[in-house]
């Protein structure tokens, strides 16, 4: 990341407040930015994180400065309010954003919410981003919207769509527009690590809806990371996709979990397995098989582009295609608390 300049610039983070963009703040205020702006429909959040900053600025030469100079600023408003998002991209270079309802759950239960924030407020950013000619437009995608089953991974394939068209209506602006897949996010709030964490702590079972769920995992910093680096590459109309993205089966997890906190606890804990949730799926892909054929490598990056030349390498292809299913470069059950320690996703 040393090498990826944003000196001068000025940034937006849409959602700044939960875990990716709050993180993404933090990282982005040792990075020489003319501004920052963070943005975000939950008052309480942009107060926790202004404090966070204030208190980390006592003992950070860098971060006071950007606080003293006033480089940090904290936007409240909603991404479905098209005149506020006029408002907050003016003279702005770099969007990223990250706004949306991420919950697979709450998402199917409240699916026109859903559309209003995932599909509706990245249409308003677009727009507003076109307005006022920012340079660069990321938005965060996920996992889910490969061969979407439910409401959330629906509502944020369309996001995914608008974005990489908006390139085709750009006229004589020279915005670029792109995106980037997420697996789940480990350690963000409601994510399964420490919902699972907290649920030994208190000496409870864990409830699984099946024994054989999969799922691609990434740390919060190598979300940020990923972020960075996209927008250091990206040129308008890649869906980048982080090739060594981990896996985990839950149920291995849930294992390990229990086995390290039942040295503690007064009596073992046990997995109960329910049936599967509206929507969920066994295991998620990385990429569609029609899309396996416009994705290019790049270091530890695939991105998906449809303006590039079709791929007919089968060697390639066949290459490219054993990491679509999370059924490959799996952390396993004996590994698992390693891991977690390694990225600080666990204390003992």
């Amino acid at each position: 990341m040393k090498n990826i300049s944003f000196k001068n610039k000025k940034i937006l983070i849409t959602g700044a407040t939960g875990s990716i963009g709050f993180e993404l703040v933090k990282q982005l205020t040792h990075m020489n930015c003319k501004t920052i702006r963070a943005f975000s429909n939950d008052e309480n959040g942009l107060f926790e994180l202004s404090s966070f900053l204030r208190k980390n600025s006592e003992k950070n030469l860098q971060l006071s400065k950007v606080m003293q100079l006033g480089k940090l600023r904290f936007l409240l408003g909603d991404v479905r309010d098209y005149n506020r998002c006029l408002e907050i991209c003016r003279d702005v270079d770099y969007v990223i954003h990250a706004a949306a309802l991420k919950h697979v759950a709450i998402c199917e239960y409240n699916p026109f919410e859903a559309i209003k924030t995932n599909v509706v407020g990245t249409e308003n950013m677009i727009k507003a981003s076109l307005h006022n000619n920012i340079k660069k437009f990321l938005l965060i995608s996920t996992d889910k919207v490969v061969s979407p089953t439910n409401v959330m991974g629906s509502s944020k394939l369309q996001a995914e769509k608008i974005t990489i068209s908006a390139n085709e209506i750009v006229g004589n602006h020279k915005s670029v527009f792109s995106c980037v897949r997420f697996g789940n996010v480990l350690g963000s709030r409601g994510s399964v690590i420490p919902t699972f964490i907290n649920l030994l702590k208190r000496n409870q079972d864990i409830h699984l809806t099946d024994k054989n769920m999969k799922r691609f995992v990434m740390t919060i910093n190598n979300s940020v990371e990923l972020i960075i680096k996209c927008l250091k590459l990206m040129k308008g109309s890649e869906i980048f996709i982080l090739k060594s993205m981990k896996c985990f089966k839950i149920h291995d997890l849930a294992k390990s979990l229990i086995l390290h906190f039942n040295k503690k606890n007064k009596k073992p804990n046990k997995i109960i397995i329910t049936n599967k949730s509206m929507g969920e799926k066994i295991e998620e892909n990385l990429f569609t098989m029609d899309e396996i054929s416009f994705i290019d490598k790049k270091k530890d990056l695939f991105f998906v582009n449809f303006n590039k030349k079709k791929l007919n390498n089968k060697t390639q292809i066949d290459y490219i295609e054993k990491f679509r299913k999370s059924n490959f470069n799996f952390v396993n059950q004996k590994n698992i608390i390693k891991f977690l320690k390694q990225n600080q996703l666990l204390n003992d």
